[in-house]
């Protein structure tokens, strides 16, 4: 997979991640300048369908994607960002997406203080999180996705 697959599954699975596609995220997702060489809405459907028919599974499959794919610190930082932004354009944090992509950084080499930097500050957001919540611990440290079985049937 290249990077820009990886990055454009990124920015689904943290859009997917609370079980609500929102019209915002992907409007954000088609306005990154990353991606404006695909085809959007086809990779979006493929990745909608493949959700539906393996659930959790689907997202375990990215997350092992993310941890196999060598990416240099500036990749890593472009992800964050990636997902950051698509977590948050909607203007509402969920538990599910925080926790979604406390699982991605887990995966990732850079340290904390590096991707600190690649965290956008976005004071609209309504659940005022901060930058430094996304980095710190889950309450739960496992890699049980079953929080999100039910969420895509």
């Amino acid at each position: 997979m290249d990077r820009t697959e990886l990055y454009l599954k990124t920015a689904f699975c943290c859009m997917a991640c609370d079980g609500d596609i929102a019209s915002e995220e992907v409007e954000k997702i088609k306005k990154m300048p990353h991606f404006s060489d695909m085809d959007i809405h086809q990779k979006l459907e493929d990745y909608i369908a493949r959700l539906k028919g393996e659930g959790s599974l689907f997202l375990k499959k990215y997350l092992d994607e993310v941890k196999g794919a060598s990416l240099t610190e500036e990749e890593e930082c472009r992800l964050v960002d990636i997902a950051i932004k698509i977590i948050e354009v909607d203007q509402k944090v969920e538990y599910n997406e925080v926790a979604f992509f406390k699982k991605i950084r887990k995966r990732l080499k850079a340290t904390d203080e590096v991707l600190l930097k690649a965290i956008p500050e976005n004071p609209i957001v309504v659940d005022q999180i901060s930058p430094e919540d996304y980095l710190l611990p889950d309450i739960s440290d496992e890699d049980d996705l079953t929080l999100w079985n039910n969420t895509f049937m």
